[in-house]
């Protein structure tokens, strides 16, 4: 794994990101309008909204309210993915779509697919903690980050498959 000091957006990318960072960069890539464009969606002012989600601007902060309607209205994963690594030995899975589209067996065979392309990606990393642990015997807090990142995207790509699975069981009649 690289050791090169990463730019904002690439950790933005790459690891999962406190809160506040997360709520920032959610904002700042909202299509239309950025943050303005999400306060205009709930009646919010578009300033005190980009007040409380920079990171440079210390005397606001965003609510639970706020969070809400951030998370509403970009469905923006890094977001949970904060909250859900604050909390600690968890992972979460976004099924939307997923089992609707469960119906044929031409999305079924997507879906896997899908699951195998992400546990293709997982097999990358662990290849790279290979290298990095061979480069000095150490993994450290950047490869640390970027890996529990993949790990929680791997965690939700095998929860999402089961609900696949499970469903189709169901409905085959099949035991």
């Amino acid at each position: 794994m690289s050791r090169e000091a990463k730019s904002c957006l690439e950790r933005a990318k790459r690891e999962i990101l406190p809160l506040g960072l997360a709520l920032y960069h959610a904002c700042r890539d909202f299509r239309p309008g950025g943050a303005a464009g999400i306060a205009a969606l709930y009646g919010r002012s578009a300033s005190t909204l980009q007040h409380k989600v920079s990171p440079t601007q210390h005397s606001h902060t965003a609510n639970p309210e706020d969070i809400e309607e951030i998370i509403t209205a970009t469905r923006d994963p890094r977001i949970l993915d904060s909250i859900i690594e604050s909390f600690g030995d968890a992972a979460w899975v976004d099924l939307r779509g997923v089992l609707p589209a469960v119906d044929t067996a031409a999305a079924m065979t997507s879906v896997i697919q899908a699951v195998g392309d992400v546990l293709k990606k997982k097999s990358a990393l662990m290849q790279g903690v290979a290298e990095g642990l061979a480069d000095d015997s150490h993994i450290d807090r950047e490869e640390l980050a970027a890996c529990r990142k993949l790990i929680r995207q791997a965690q939700g790509a095998l929860i999402a498959l089961d609900r696949v699975l499970e469903h189709d069981a169901e409905g085959s009649g099949h035991d």
